[in-house]
């Protein structure tokens, strides 16, 4: 063995070699992961009283995070009637909003209603 390296408990060797056969199975069935599966999360930065980026593409299901560096609140609100908020972000706060369905969402601060952003959901 060589110095500073351990083996794997023999039972997380099986659990390893299960899931291996599993998702090869899965793969011999049809089960195909997707691109978009691989959920991301993606940053806007509020500074200068603007969104940046001001438009973003991203994935439904994907999480989309708002970081406040200006010294005032402010918010990311959808402008859809039923849209999503996050409430006011202070200083270094920040609000997280998970997409659920495709298309473009506009938002705004509605503190600051002339700074916009867009997201476009694929």
């Amino acid at each position: 063995m060589i110095q500073g390296v351990t083996r794997p408990a023999r039972g997380v060797s099986i659990a390893v070699l299960a899931a291996i056969g599993f998702l090869g199975l899965g793969g011999a069935l049809g089960f195909r992961r997707s691109p978009e599966a691989a959920l991301q999360l993606h940053v806007v930065e509020i500074r200068g009283m603007e969104f940046h980026p001001r438009e973003l593409e991203v994935h439904r299901g994907d999480t989309v995070l708002w970081i406040n560096r200006d010294l005032v609140p402010h918010t990311a609100t959808s402008t859809r009637k039923a849209g999503w908020n996050t409430g006011p972000l202070q200083e270094g706060d920040s609000g997280r909003y998970i997409p659920r369905h495709t298309g473009e969402d506009a938002y705004i601060c509605q503190l600051h209603p002339v700074m916009r952003g867009k997201l476009l959901v694929r």
